[in-house]
């Protein structure tokens, strides 16, 4: 594999992201995905290249990659995350945490230490279109994981957000985002729970919601107990009806890429899949699908 090969691929898609990162102060965003069947992908997070590996990686090629993230986006650091389902030998990296700002809003990342940094990038336009709704609303972010949502909303305005997550750490990570943005835990409440046992006691506590976002993982194991966002979602939605607002909407996502949503299980209400989520540097991947539900018509 010859040097300028990968240095080209990198420099081209760089200069084609770089109006937009730089307009926006995205300070995080993937800078290749998989290319000419090489099986990884790359994010960059300041002087950081995070690197998905999805196959046994050729050292060689391993290597030139390195080389050309110096040399062409100035790339210090290298974190490599293992996305087989297999054990394969990867490079060690030091612990590191860092902050970015993404559009405004700050968020505390962790490199190093799991396999997900603390921010799904490809869900960055759809934070910022949560945020140009949340006005005064009252929001629900279930399946939480670092908040993310949930700064987004109360950077928009929103009254109030309850962000819902099982992690006793991911539960303290979105608080000291929340703590980086200079936000109120008052406003924002950060709850562990499961999310089906907040929904009950939502409805015990007569609590309603302008805005639930359902973004779930797409297996999942709880006490003994699995969850499939293909076979559970039907469930979750219904649960979420219950707690909605007459004007309000439901944002229901997930990464799994066979999803089919399952309307005839469905309570009551309006359904469509919501395009132009992902952003500039995830147009060409399937990294998630996105849908509005809503009790009645409605034009969100």
């Amino acid at each position: 594999m010859e040097t300028n090969f990968i240095e080209d691929m990198l420099a081209e898609n760089l200069k084609a992201l770089r109006p937009y990162v730089s307009k926006n102060n995205i300070e995080a965003y993937r800078i290749l995905n998989c290319p000419f069947g090489i099986p990884v992908a790359v994010d960059i997070y300041k002087d950081n290249a995070v690197i998905h590996v999805f196959d046994v990686l050729d050292e060689d090629i391993r290597k030139t990659l390195e080389e050309s993230l110096k040399k062409v986006v100035g790339a210090q650091w290298f974190f490599y995350k293992n996305r087989t389902k297999g054990d394969i030998q990867l490079p060690k990296s030091a612990p590191k945490e860092i902050i970015i700002n993404e559009y405004g809003n700050k968020f505390l990342i962790n490199l190093s230490d799991y396999k997900d940094t603390g921010i799904f990038l490809d869900h960055r336009e759809t934070r910022k279109w949560i945020a140009s709704k949340s006005l005064g609303k009252a929001v629900l972010n279930t399946f939480a994981y670092t908040g993310s949502f949930s700064v987004y909303a109360a950077k928009g305005g929103a009254k109030l957000t309850h962000s819902v997550d099982l992690s006793k750490t991911y539960c303290e990570w979105t608080k000291k985002n929340f703590e980086l943005n200079k936000m109120d835990l008052k406003q924002n409440w950060v709850l562990k729970m499961d999310t089906r046992e907040y929904f009950k006691y939502a409805r015990k506590k007569h609590l309603a919601f302008d805005i639930i976002i359902i973004d779930p993982p797409t297996f999942s194991r709880n006490k003994g107990a699995s969850f499939s966002v293909q076979k559970d979602h039907p469930e979750l939605i219904n649960e979420a009806l219950s707690l909605l607002t007459p004007d309000g909407f439901i944002l229901f996502s997930n990464n799994y890429t066979e999803f089919s949503l399952q309307e005839n299980k469905l309570n009551p209400c309006e359904a469509r899949q919501k395009f132009g989520t992902l952003p500039p540097d995830f147009e060409e991947t399937q990294a998630h699908q996105c849908f509005i539900i809503t009790s009645r018509r409605s034009g969100y």
